[in-house]
């Protein structure tokens, strides 16, 4: 059953290339908890997969590590970020993604550098450096067989290729954040075969945060007011390869240890689907470290009819 699966698995990636390949499925529990949208926001570990002028506003470094369940734990994806910021020289970062399946014939590997730099505090520029590598293992029977049988279309084992993502953020006013991200702005392919090119879909993100720190002001109750201060309203529009999608999220903190967040998702075109999102962290503080733990959960319906995903993440700033 097994071997019959993987077969399949291999040519729908023959076929379609990179229409499979490195999808956008982000990363970090938080964001997905606030359904997808943190292009205006990027202010943790994982700030340089939605937009790398978040690292400008960085200052603490930063450690982030996701582990992440889709299709029922069949796919796999693991992630790895730090931030350094070093004062007015900007902020530095690096990260490393690793995609899998249940079987182990197919890995994604995503390797990204980046750094991010603010101007007169209001506004940030970012810029990501990217290497996309995909790998089939040949050991696997079904592997074999297509290298045999299928030397045009299934040339080679393992694809790489470079790529880059610019990134700006803005503080128009006090409280509102404009985010704006293009990903994958060089062609970079990933195909295996010798008879066309599959190139990794550019990615547009466009999106606005607003605290809700303004609102606290006005309002009359201690307890609803100290909520509102760290609260977080968020929405967002990524454009991606003929589909568009709308993301929106909002995050409280109930206090200065619990967070909770929802968030909503819709894609539009081709690949229809909805999604509702919820999620939670827990702040710790150990020594000089603050550790957070993040939970995201995520359903979609549509084209991936109760598709679910889980995510991990822990969070460590060295303050």
């Amino acid at each position: 059953m097994r071997i019959a699966i993987n077969a399949i698995g291999l040519l729908i990636c023959c076929a379609g290339g990179a229409v499979a390949a490195f999808n956008d499925i982000g990363v970090g529990a938080r964001p997905l908890g606030l359904g997808g949208a943190f292009v205006a926001l990027a202010d943790d570990g994982n700030a340089a997969n939605y937009n790398a002028a978040g690292l400008g506003y960085i200052n603490a470094a930063h450690l982030s590590m996701t582990t992440s369940q889709r299709f029922r734990g069949l796919i796999n994806y693991n992630h790895i970020g730090g931030v350094l910021p070093l004062g007015s020289v900007g902020s530095f970062g690096a990260s490393i993604g690793i995609l899998g399946e249940d079987s182990e014939v197919y890995k994604e590997q995503t390797i990204t550098v980046s750094y991010g730099k603010t101007f007169l505090q209001r506004f940030a520029l970012g810029l990501n450096l990217k290497s996309f590598s995909t790998r089939f293992e040949e050991s696997n029977e079904s592997v074999s067989a297509h290298l045999k049988n299928n030397s045009q279309f299934f040339a080679h084992t393992s694809a790489a290729d470079f790529s880059f993502d610019l990134g700006m953020m803005a503080s128009p006013v006090t409280g509102l954040t404009v985010g704006l991200s293009a990903e994958n702005l060089f062609p970079a392919n990933v195909s295996i075969s010798e008879i066309g090119e599959d190139h990794i879909p550019r990615n547009i993100r466009v999106g606005l945060a607003y605290r809700l720190a303004t609102i606290a002001a006005t309002t009359k109750q201690e307890a609803l007011r100290e909520v509102l201060k760290s609260g977080l309203g968020l929405f967002e529009v990524t454009l991606r390869d003929g589909d568009r999608q709308i993301h929106a999220g909002a995050e409280l903190w109930l206090n200065k240890m619990i967070g909770v967040r929802a968030g909503y998702s819709l894609r539009s075109g081709v690949n229809r689907a909805t999604g509702i999102a919820l999620g939670s962290s827990v702040k710790l503080p150990v020594a000089a470290l603050r550790l957070q733990l993040d939970y995201g959960f995520q359903i979609v319906t549509g084209v991936l009819v109760d598709n679910t995903t889980q995510r991990f993440s822990l969070n460590l700033t060295f303050e």
